[in-house]
């Protein structure tokens, strides 16, 4: 992790290298104050009163989000030119899609407790490769800028993966998220040289014997670790995803599971919400408004404590709503299913189209006319701050 004056020295150069690529795509002074201005207005929306404390420095890039590119870099260079169109385009289609979470296998060797494609699993595959490919090429097209590759679990599709990641990854940024199951130093470093950029790994509990019982494989932590291990030794970006449950929502888990994560010295922990989608459908899973309060401390502490500067930085995507809103369906992302069927995110299971044979805007619009259910959380957060 890099903070304190060298992280200073970082932005610095950061703020640089974004001015010089406004200018590359304006052209001129006048138009680049303006695409400026609201692109720092555009962070400061995002980002609020909070400051960035700490960057993660893999592989010569800088990384402070595990939702977008890393400094230097021409997939950088990309976000920044397609931030500035977006900004132009006044309401034009590409105006708020930015990543996408795309289940390319219905195959999955696990039988995870909070699975939410638990009705899809290890049904028939549906997409082709050349499904895939018309797909994220249309995803592309339409302006996005990383594709998160999960499933199932996508490690099953390997060889399609290494042949997507190597054939689009000069055009669009590729993670995987994974169970760890098949993530050897073999085929991370083949990966990773094929142009991925990460990956997240889910860890449900910081205890081993807890975490198999959940993924309910008995090999899971170990599967995991190892994925882990093989991404950072290959140059990937690594993070731990966590569903933190009703059970495990508690302050000395947390602590716990931070400790665990800086100690496998991962770049990121992102932490879910438990919801009632997929095999907890019809269950009572919801946090507490007192446990919701707990993530969004625990959030905040680990990303602004000084006390941990060193440790991974926390990502958690109810802070924003508040701010922001809901980002799925198409206002920054959304999420395409085995099946190929677009929802608003992985939580809200409205089919809006297909991606392999409808338009990304078609997709778009269904969504936005059914709405997101989880739009809730802004109040109930707001309520809470």
């Amino acid at each position: 992790m890099v903070h304190g004056w060298k992280l200073k020295l970082v932005i610095a150069l950061l703020k640089t290298s974004i001015a010089l690529e406004v200018f590359r795509y304006a052209r001129n002074i006048r138009r680049t104050r303006i695409l400026l201005r609201a692109i720092q207005e555009k962070i400061r929306q995002y980002r609020g009163p909070r400051s960035i404390r700490k960057v993660s420095y893999v592989n010569r890039k800088y990384y402070w989000d595990m939702y977008g590119e890393g400094w230097p870099s021409e997939g950088f260079k990309r976000n920044v030119a397609r931030e500035c169109r977006r900004i132009e385009s006044q309401g034009h289609h590409q105006t708020g899609l930015r990543n996408v979470l795309f289940g390319i296998t219905t195959k999955c060797p696990l039988q995870c407790e909070h699975c939410y494609e638990w009705k899809n699993l290890n049904i028939p595959e549906r997409l082709s490769y050349s499904d895939l490919e018309v797909s994220i090429s249309k995803l592309i097209d339409h302006g996005v800028g990383q594709i998160h590759l999960g499933g199932g679990e996508p490690m099953m599709r390997y060889d399609d993966i290494l042949r997507l990641v190597s054939q689009f990854s000069h055009r669009v940024g590729f993670w995987i998220v994974t169970s760890g199951y098949g993530v050897t130093a073999e085929r991370a470093r083949a990966l990773q040289q094929a142009g991925l950029i990460g990956l997240c790994v889910s860890l449900d509990h910081h205890r081993e014997t807890d975490h198999n019982q959940f993924r309910n494989h008995r090999n899971a932590y170990a599967m995991a670790q190892e994925a882990v291990e093989a991404g950072r030794k290959s140059g990937l970006v690594t993070s731990l995803s966590i569903c933190s449950t009703r059970q495990y929502t508690t302050k000395e888990n947390l602590q716990s599971y931070i400790e665990l994560a800086r100690a496998w010295g991962v770049s990121f922990v992102q932490l879910i919400e438990p919801k009632a989608v997929g095999h907890y459908e019809g269950k009572n899973v919801t946090l507490s408004d007192q446990q919701k309060k707990m993530l969004l401390d625990f959030f905040l502490k680990i990303n602004d404590d000084p006390r941990y500067e060193d440790y991974p930085i926390t990502i958690y995507h109810e802070y924003y709503q508040p701010t922001l809103g809901c980002r799925g369906a198409g206002n920054g992302t959304f999420y395409i299913d085995p099946l190929g069927e677009a929802h608003p995110c992985p939580f809200c299971r409205h089919p809006s189209g297909n991606v392999v044979t409808d338009s990304i805007e078609h997709c778009i619009q269904q969504m936005r006319s059914h709405g997101c259910r989880v739009s809730e959380l802004s109040t109930r957060l707001e309520s809470l701050a």
